[in-house]
């Protein structure tokens, strides 16, 4: 009887613990995958060209892809390069209203609770640039809110790393000849994407955008992107993409995205022509 009675009561507080405390879902996360392609209704996709180095020659010329990457398209493909593409909760209709009418400036995010619990911490603490002969690498960088940023000089010639950010700082520093300069804080979410300019060689420039959440991917050389474990949430979120040379897709509509009807499981967009604004 009393062995019975144990018994019972174990169930009991099982039970009421489990109403308590729901198991999380393990069903619900959507893998977004797609590729930026230049629109050939807005003509040939601009070309890279060969940059002129105005000081340090010898060093520049080690470097075989020493081109312009205002625009880094396959020739052969459409495909664009450095196109950063994010996720975000699709907004209620006041959110959307007020974000038109400018009265709610930064685009709701994804809440703790909503994140794969695996992807709450970056994968890596830190993330780096790399000062390679006379150009950033890579030449866009999108980041995680608590990871560092590294700018590391493996060329033999000193460089110089400099920007003013909204939120993650300014920095005016003399990195030598391979050596290398650790942001002191980490990083912090951002609105804008702040740019990395090097005082010594002029032309060397770079872009970071740092998010408070996991759902966002660069384009690969091939115009590729893919995001990861995104929550499906209501079965709909917003997708933005955004080029450093450009701004959004679509021009100042871009800033409110393009809603997405998702569903676990993989998601492939195929291809997504970038609307340059005219």
């Amino acid at each position: 009887m009393v062995r019975t009675h144990l018994v019972m009561m174990l169930f009991l507080a099982t039970s009421f613990s489990l109403q308590a405390a729901p198991l999380r879902e393990t069903n619900h996360w959507v893998t977004v995958k797609g590729k930026i392609v230049w629109d050939e209704a807005k003509g040939e996709a601009p070309k890279q060209i060969a940059l002129v180095a105005g000081r340090d020659a010898q060093t520049a010329a080690m470097d075989t892809e020493f081109l312009s990457e205002e625009w880094v398209v396959n020739a052969k493909s459409g495909g664009i390069k450095n196109v950063v593409v994010w996720l975000a909760p699709e907004p209620s209709p006041l959110q959307l209203d007020d974000l038109k009418n400018k009265k709610l400036k930064v685009f709701p995010s994804f809440t703790p609770n909503d994140i794969n619990p695996q992807l709450l911490k970056p994968a890596n603490d830190s993330v780096v640039i790399e000062q390679h002969c006379c150009r950033f690498i890579p030449h866009v960088m999108a980041a995680q809110e608590g990871q560092k940023l590294i700018i590391k000089n493996t060329a033999p010639v000193p460089h110089n790393a400099k920007y003013f950010s909204l939120k993650n700082g300014e920095v005016n520093v003399l990195i030598r000849a391979k050596d290398e300069y650790a942001l002191p804080k980490q990083l912090v979410a951002e609105k804008q994407a702040f740019k990395i300019d090097c005082a010594i060689h002029p032309w060397m420039a770079a872009f970071v955008r740092v998010f408070d959440h996991p759902y966002f991917a660069v384009s690969d050389a091939n115009g590729n992107f893919e995001i990861k474990d995104a929550p499906t949430l209501k079965g709909k979120l917003r997708m933005f993409v955004w080029h450093h040379d450009s701004g959004f897709s679509g021009g100042s509509k871009g800033f409110l995205g393009t809603t997405l009807e998702v569903k676990p499981g993989t998601m492939n967009l195929g291809a997504i022509k970038f609307e340059v604004p005219n």
